[in-house]
């Protein structure tokens, strides 16, 4: 994810209380927003994905992650991120969204090797893009490698986002209003 906005912490303004959802598999997980003080939860996360998961997500094998997780730790009115926990407390997904002009914000998402295909991501996107529209955010967009066929298939299947490839990546473009659709496909992630 591209840093062109700034980086400088400050709190949300209305962090929304934390979420039970159960996924695919009828596993529960707690969604919430996330704070500057998840950046040590954030930086073991990261580290625990494996290298083939850390380079679909940074494409690179050699990420910092202790910037990135300082990164995804980071709130203010340009960006929003969630996490999810699993039953025992363990941070198992993180998605955010950065703002990039008045209506578009740049999204990513992760999710923990060993949730692959439960729909953690689809749930984490479809909440983070409800709070983006209500922000204003109108769009989304994200780069994602073409071999991440499973990220695009959650971008296309519950977001019916347009991806073209560009400079050997997938651009990917989306309305937030997608969320709603997102919920109606996967009304089971209640």
């Amino acid at each position: 994810m591209s840093s062109q906005a700034s980086q400088q912490p400050v709190t949300n303004s209305a962090p929304a209380a934390p979420k039970l959802v159960r996924l695919r598999d009828g596993s529960r997980v707690v969604v919430r927003p996330v704070s500057t003080q998840d950046e040590s939860a954030l930086r073991s996360f990261l580290a625990d994905l494996c290298a083939q998961a850390r380079y679909l997500r940074f494409f690179t094998g050699g990420a910092d992650v202790a910037s990135a997780a300082h990164l995804a730790a980071a709130t203010g009115p340009d960006r929003y991120g969630l996490l999810a926990h699993d039953e025992t407390g363990v941070l198992v997904g993180h998605a955010l969204y950065l703002q990039l002009d008045d209506t578009r914000a740049e999204v990513a998402v992760e999710v923990a090797d060993h949730l692959h295909d439960r729909g953690l991501g689809t749930i984490l996107i479809e909440r983070l893009a409800s709070v983006a529209e209500e922000h204003g955010i109108t769009r989304f967009v994200a780069e994602v490698l073409p071999q991440n066929r499973a990220m695009l298939a959650v971008f296309r299947d519950g977001f019916d986002a347009r991806v073209a490839m560009r400079d050997g990546s997938e651009a990917v473009e989306f309305p937030t209003s997608a969320w709603r659709k997102a919920r109606e496909r996967f009304p089971e992630h209640r």
